[in-house]
């Protein structure tokens, strides 16, 4: 089976599960890691144009992703 076919399979909670250990999998070994170069134009990009929204607890910021996602699918 592959990657492809296997993430195709996972539920929602799924793919955010294994992405929370895909990122814990990448910090424990971060000495290894280089992120792409593109990263460092975003960041660059926030830093010269911050946001002007208050900044929030992670869990409540994820769900204001979810909220804006779900909106946009259901749009379409």
């Amino acid at each position: 089976m592959s990657v492809e076919t296997l993430i195709g399979s996972l539920t929602q909670d799924e793919k955010r599960f294994a992405l929370e250990l895909l990122w814990s999998s990448l910090r424990a070994d971060a000495q290894g890691y280089t992120p792409p170069e593109w990263h460092a134009d975003v960041l660059a990009e926030r830093l010269r144009n911050p946001s002007s929204e208050p900044s929030k607890p992670l869990g409540e910021a994820m769900e204001d992703i979810r909220r804006r996602v779900n909106e946009r699918r259901s749009s379409s």
